[in-house]
């Protein structure tokens, strides 16, 4: 069984624990803990503090394997440990979240620096709230056009596997061998 790690990133609140959970095969690992920071603890009970895991089947021989970051740089320390060896790299950003997209443009230009694997943008467009485009979020970004941004919805199954395969073609397009 030939076993594919892809890393799933981004700023606190982005979605990317549903991102994960929405697409998993399997019941996924999540190490939640009481949010304990008072501008945090105001958006959601509960932060990532050391990693999400899904998998997905791709075929009898084929499998991802699905890391989830904590989102806040206090713990970027697991941004490493989560991405050596990463095929591939997800930037989950709140569209409606202008405020956020520093810590994102950071956090794709941590990933990187520390690796040469392809990375997406994941634009997660939540209900009730006035979300960017794809193009008013490269800008803010200061994406190059190579570094695809992706509309999608983390709740919904069909979208999120549209990121994942998205970056599948960017990993094969590579030509390496894994």
């Amino acid at each position: 069984m030939n076993r594919y790690k892809i890393v799933i990133s981004g700023p606190f609140a982005a979605g990317k624990t549903t991102f994960i959970n929405t697409v998993t095969e399997i019941d996924p690992v999540n190490t939640e803990a009481k949010t304990t920071h008072t501008n945090e603890a105001g958006i959601k009970d509960s932060t990532t503090v050391a990693m999400d895991f899904g998998r997905i089947t791709l075929d009898g021989e084929n499998v991802l394997h699905i890391f989830g970051t904590p989102g806040q740089f206090r713990f970027n320390y697991m941004w490493s440990i989560l991405g050596k060896d990463a095929l591939g790299i997800i930037v989950v950003v709140d569209s409606g979240e202008r405020d956020k997209f520093d810590e994102a443009r950071d956090m794709i230009n941590f990933f990187r620096v520390k690796t040469d694997a392809p990375l997406v943008v994941a634009l997660n467009q939540f209900e009730n709230k006035d979300g960017l485009t794809e193009d008013e979020a490269r800008k803010l970004l200061g994406l190059p056009n190579k570094i695809p941004i992706i509309s999608c919805d983390a709740r919904d199954k069909g979208s999120v596997k549209h990121v994942l395969l998205e970056l599948l073609r960017l990993i094969l397009a590579r030509g390496d061998t894994y």
